[in-house]
């Protein structure tokens, strides 16, 4: 009889609908249980209310972002910084100060396999 894979509960930060849908999507059909923010802001709300996995976070958005959050968290949940997972098209020099505070960087344009396989090593740890 196989394993079964563990459910999560993710939160994902991004600012582009597209993308929305197409994370949402992948991790849906993984069984996942997935919300979904646009804003740093509404990050720090769901994650004072909801207990996360794992938070997917795109650090470049328009307001405040993924980096945003790690500030907050940082602060207020430290021991949540471990797993996230930056989901990003931003370029290294953005991303080096917190690269060694966080579970992974997933680079977009991203194969859904490798976003899959990052979450599911991450949640199984």
């Amino acid at each position: 009889m196989p394993l079964l894979k563990r459910r999560a509960r993710l939160l994902v930060l991004d600012d582009d609908p597209s993308m929305q849908r197409l994370v949402s999507t992948v991790l849906k059909r993984r069984g996942h249980k997935v919300d979904l923010v646009s804003s740093g802001s509404q990050a720090i709300e769901k994650i004072a209310t909801v207990s996360y996995d794992a938070l997917l976070l795109d650090v470049m958005t328009p307001t405040e972002g993924g980096l945003t959050v790690i500030r907050h968290l940082k602060e207020a949940r430290p021991e949540l910084v471990k797993r996230i997972v930056l989901v990003t098209a931003s370029p290294d020099s953005v991303l080096k100060a917190v690269a060694g505070d966080v579970f992974a960087i997933v680079r977009k344009p991203f194969d859904p396999d490798e976003l899959v396989a990052t979450i599911e090593r991450l949640i199984t740890t």
